[in-house]
Formats: structure tokens, C-alpha cells, sequence
């Protein structure tokens, strides 16, 4: 299927953002949980698509529901899906929400002590995110595909998806992918910064190296979010 631009020239680009590693990457112990990735993404389009042409049509969130039974704290299942709802009604424009699933398992793993050194083999539960890598590469691929967009961002770190973009780099080579690495860039965090995954950069067209606490600061979401029934979404207090 040809994929030709609009007549105004602008590249309809969707970005598809990987939650888990979002969240652990740049959220988790930090005041900036309820984000308006639409308006985050939006910013961050503005700022490092070396065309200029890019129009944010489209976000797509993939996540899984927490399992509540095994989280440290009980009520993070529920947070989790207040923030899932709120990102659907937000004024930026809705993001769609993908879900996968967790499974447990129970395996037999070799704990680290402080120092990293490894003990005795032990018995745990390994809880395991399902589908999330599947589906973000295939929902890529189909867009593009179908012609649904001109350009693509990705917002992960995670290597998995390497051969995604390099299919999508040989079968739609017209195709711009921009990856966006969700690291904080601060100087207690240069040690993250060092694991961005040079494969998925080699398949871009464009990459942001990090994010900006300022930039999550400026993108969080209205504290109470109305949903199509006028019904309040409100900011977990804890976040």
C-alpha cells in the first residue's frame, strides 16, 4: 500500500509507548506519576523531529493491570487503573490503553546481597509482564501497514523490540521512526543513561536521548480528570 503525505505535508505520526518500562525507567519514586503522555509526547515531537512536519495524531499506551494480590502495597492495582481511565478523557486528547497480563511463576532464582554478590539458589514467585513487546510491535507494523501513519515513535528502552523496528526499517523504508529512550537525565542517573539500547537506535531515524524532569513536571494531568459521564478521575493522593 503507497503511503502518501497529506496535502497540507504533514506526517501523521503515532507514538507508542511502553509502560513498564516507562514507569521504571523514569516514574517509579518520583512525584510525576499522573502524566499526560499526550502532552509529554506532543512536546517532545515538537523538539526532536528534524523534519518539523510532525503532527501527534494518535497515542498508544501498553501496560498490564497490576496484579493487587502480590503488590507490595494493595491499593496500587486501583491507582493504576485511575491513572488508565484519566489518560482517556485527557484535555490534551484521549491515549489508548493496551493491556496485556502478568503470570506468575514459581522458579527457582539466586538472590544478590548488597554487593551483588550471589547466594544459595532459593524457591520465589516470579511475576512476569505478557504481550506488552508483541503487541506494540504489531500495532506498529499494522498502522503503518494500513497507512494509518507517516511516522512512528517509539517510547521504550527495551531490546525485544529491536527486530519490530528493523522490519518496519526494510519493508517501509519511507517510513520515519523516531525512539524516544525514557531516561532521566540528571547527574544521580548518568548510570541509566548508559544503558540506551544502540540497536534500536541504529533502526531510527531520530532518537531523544533522555527526558527532563521539567518536561514531566509541565506534563502532568489537571488533578481531577471528568470522564464522558461528568465524573470526576482524581489524582491518587499518594502520587
Amino acid at each position: 500500500m503507497p503511503h502518501r503525505l497529506k496535502m497540507d505535508n504533514h506526517l501523521r505520526t503515532v507514538a507508542y509507548v511502553d509502560g513498564y518500562n516507562l514507569y521504571y525507567n523514569a516514574l517509579t519514586r518520583s512525584a510525576y506519576k499522573w502524566l499526560d503522555l499526550r502532552a509529554l509526547l506532543q512536546e517532545v515531537l515538537v523538539t526532536s523531529d528534524p523534519s518539523g512536519r510532525g503532527v501527534l495524531t494518535g497515542v498508544k499506551f501498553f501496560t498490564a493491570p497490576i496484579m493487587g494480590r502480590y503488590a507490595s502495597d494493595p491499593s496500587s492495582a486501583e491507582r493504576q487503573q485511575r491513572y488508565h481511565n484519566a489518560l482517556k478523557f485527557a484535555p490534551s486528547g484521549p491515549t489508548e490503553v493496551i493491556c496485556g497480563y502478568h503470570t506468575t511463576e514459581i522458579k527457582r532464582v539466586r538472590p544478590l546481597d548488597e554487593e551483588n554478590r550471589e547466594g544459595a539458589l532459593i524457591r520465589a514467585r516470579v511475576v512476569e509482564e505478557k504481550q506488552t513487546d508483541v503487541n506494540i510491535g504489531l500495532h506498529m507494523y499494522r498502522d503503518i501497514a494500513k497507512g494509518h501513519v507517516d511516522q512512528v515513535i517509539l517510547v521504550s528502552n527495551d531490546s525485544d523490540l529491536v527486530p519490530a523496528l528493523a522490519m518496519i526499517a526494510e519493508d517501509f523504508p519511507e517510513i520515519p521512526v523516531g525512539v524516544v529512550f525514557p531516561i532521566i537525565e540528571t547527574e544521580e542517573r548518568r548510570r541509566a543513561a548508559a544503558g540506551r539500547n544502540k540497536k534500536l537506535a541504529e533502526f531510527s531515524r531520530w532518537q531523544r536521548k533522555h527526558l527532563t524532569i521539567a518536561e514531566l513536571e509541565a506534563a502532568q494531568l489537571p488533578r481531577s480528570v471528568l470522564n464522558r459521564k461528568g465524573k470526576a478521575i482524581v489524582r491518587p493522593d499518594p502520587w
